[in-house]
């Protein structure tokens, strides 16, 4: 627009490589070269700052809202880099189609301003010929909030740079600001070369929701994934309506055989069904059919389609298929040489014919009817919904596509995901109330998790650990040989633990069990004591010195109270075993019973754990306080934390 003024040159051209202006002294300066100046700067930045940002990356603010219901869109201000340079844009309200993929961006707006629209560019130098006179015009450039979709626009003037998009009124996933767009596709590159650059972060479950009007309706969790090694952000949940059509199979008289005559039901042997188109029987009916007008004539039957003829009666006689008659196309055909009966008289015929029939108790899986003879095929024609196995993926632009697979008539397999597509979830198309979903994303395993697995992985390899030395044990002192029961007493293993077991094993020896009880100190025993003795003196100092009062005049704090608890300690260790022999080993070892000495000793651990208890075992503790002075009133009392109210002695 700026080419529109009068006066105005600017011969800038990036194809021409100039570099910058070599102004020589001597020579007028050109306004044509003042504006080449501008816009060569303005050019440079461009392409630097193109190589950190897109236009329409948001820089700072700029968030928007979207009334999926109506459309109205509440845009914040901000500030978003458009054509090479980072331009603020005010706070506005617009409304979109939700019926449609619509772009929601900003409008730059370019306006040539000279002195005749603003005064305040004329030279305000007043002491100058040039005083008031007209200078330098102004390019303004303004920026609006719009929209744009396919063939349909808002109406405002200007260039338009999309910075968001929505979907049917759902606004898709943005990039947070600040984005270097360079450096989001070094992290791009590196997340694809280590990871493979397609997995959930965090949420977007896909549920099912019940169908609306006929349309599937799908919804996703908010979340996060890397899509083809970029961040995608999903803020809030969505719901995905997804028209599903069936492709269609047309199934030529498919037989089911009659059972009874009578109602019936017919069961599809492809299901679901969309429509029936025919249902054809073998039904048997009786008609009055009038002999022609000469012997050996054919009488025409009143239906088509005729089988067979079942009967043919006249009064109490009834003629004999084959020697009075025959069946020729659709007519009795009396040519034989048999009996017929007399010309123009009437007589009875039951036959039976194809017939098409209304069924009833229609569902997708059968229906009934009713006149089918038994013995005969039941045919229906009618239209299948095959299945199929479709998928939802997740693009880069934030945007869920639906990925349809192909029809078959049994086992259908997931279609193949495109190349930069995510996928979420598999729908299995049954066409019918057991429609199946299945969330098949690749999701990141927290760290959290990888622990626990490790811990797992550990837990088995310790027990497999155990496993192979028990079997070693087991197979180096082989408990049974020829007939005869062997037990080497290394361990319980090969004791029956469904019977009281009254013995004890402690190293290879089988003895009675020892039960002992663990008793505290009798009530006489108050303090530590020490074995009766005479005290000797061993070594004496005879010499002595004088003494002085530290503390002349007795300034020192009251002794304070002493509290005794009995017991002081609580030392313990909680074995949890079926046996005897652990308890009968700590006193036959530890008690001073054990009297023999082994030369050669093996020992074998086939299998023990040690662990800190989480809780203390509950016991009764008595507790004594001496040292109160005359007078002093106790007002509280706790141990460990618990109030408790002492009794006195």
């Amino acid at each position: 627009m700026a080419e529109n003024l009068l006066h105005h040159y600017d011969r800038h051209d990036p194809a021409r490589n100039y570099e910058k202006h070599l102004f020589r002294a001597g020579y007028v300066l050109q306004s044509a070269e003042l504006n080449e100046i501008q816009s060569a700067s303005l050019q440079r930045l461009k392409t630097v700052a193109d190589a950190l940002f897109k236009d329409g990356d948001i820089i700072r603010d700029a968030q928007i809202n979207v009334n999926q219901a109506t459309g109205v869109t509440k845009c914040g201000a901000g500030a978003v880099y458009l054509r090479g340079a980072v331009r603020g844009v005010a706070a506005s309200q617009v409304a979109i189609p939700v019926d449609k993929t619509v772009s929601i961006g900003i409008y730059l707006v370019e306006r040539v301003v000279t002195e005749l629209q603003d005064p305040a560019l004329r030279d305000p130098a007043s002491e100058v010929r040039n005083y008031q006179e007209p200078g330098a015009g102004r390019l303004e450039v303004s920026t609006a909030w719009g929209w744009q979709a396919a063939g349909q626009t808002d109406g405002k003037v200007g260039e338009f740079y999309p910075v968001y998009a929505a979907d049917m009124g759902v606004l898709r996933s943005k990039s947070t600001p600040p984005q270097l767009d360079s450096l989001s596709q070094a992290i791009a590159r590196y997340d694809r070369d280590s990871t493979g650059g397609d997995y959930v972060v965090n949420g977007l479950k896909v549920t099912m929701l019940p169908d609306l009007n006929g349309v599937q309706q799908y919804s996703a969790d908010a979340g996060s994934a890397r899509v083809n090694g970029f961040a995608v952000e999903i803020p809030a949940s969505r719901r995905l309506p997804y028209s599903a059509a069936p492709d269609i199979k047309f199934i030529d008289s498919e037989p089911w055989l009659s059972t009874t005559i009578g109602a019936q039901r017919v069961t599809f042997d492809r299901t679901p069904v969309q429509n029936i188109t025919q249902v054809r029987v073998t039904a048997e009916k009786s008609a009055e059919i009038v002999h022609g007008s000469f012997l050996g004539s054919q009488d025409a039957l009143p239906n088509s389609s005729i089988v067979e003829i079942v009967e043919v009666k006249q009064g109490g006689t009834t003629y004999a298929q084959g020697v009075d008659y025959k069946l020729t196309g659709q007519k009795i055909d009396w040519s034989l040489d048999g009996a017929e009966p007399s010309i123009g008289s009437t007589y009875t015929v039951k036959f039976r014919h194809i017939a098409s029939v209304s069924p009833t108790a229609v569902d997708e899986t059968g229906y009934t009817v009713t006149g089918a003879v038994v013995g005969t095929l039941i045919q229906t024609s009618y239209n299948v919904k095959l299945p199929r196995v479709d998928r939802l993926c997740l693009t880069q632009e934030g945007v869920f596509e639906w990925v349809r697979g192909t029809s078959t008539d049994f086992d259908p397999v997931p279609p193949p995901v495109p190349n930069q597509f995510l996928p979420l979830a598999l729908v299995r198309q049954t066409w019918s109330s057991d429609r199946g979903l299945q969330n098949d994303g690749l999701r990141v395993v927290p760290m959290k998790d990888l622990e626990e697995i490790n811990s797992r992985l550990d837990l088995i390899t310790d027990m497999i650990a155990q496993q192979r030395l028990t079997s070693d044990a087991n197979a180096r002192d082989g408990a049974a040989k020829k007939g005869m029961f062997v037990d080497p007493f290394l361990n319980d293993n090969l004791r029956d633990a469904g019977i009281a077991q009254t013995a004890a094993i402690v190293r290879g020896e089988l003895m009675l069990p020892i039960s002992a009880t663990f008793l505290r100190p009798s009530a006489d025993v108050t303090a530590p004591l020490v074995l009766n003795g005479a005290p000797t003196t061993v070594f004496q100092q005879g010499a002595m010195t004088g003494s002085m009062l530290i503390n002349p005049y007795q300034a020192f704090e009251p002794i304070p109270a002493t509290v005794r608890l009995d017991p002081p300690a609580d030392r313990f260790t909680v074995t949890n075993t079926s046996w005897t022999s652990a308890a009968t080993e700590v006193m036959f070892t530890g008690g001073g019973l054990l009297t023999q000495t082994l030369v050669n000793t093996t020992t074998q651990v086939v299998s023990s754990s040690t662990r800190a208890l989480e809780y203390l075992r509950p016991i009764e503790v008595a507790f004594q306080i001496d040292g109160m002075a005359a007078g002093e009133t106790l007002t509280s009392f706790t141990f460990d934390g618990v109030t408790v109210t002492p009794v006195a002695v």
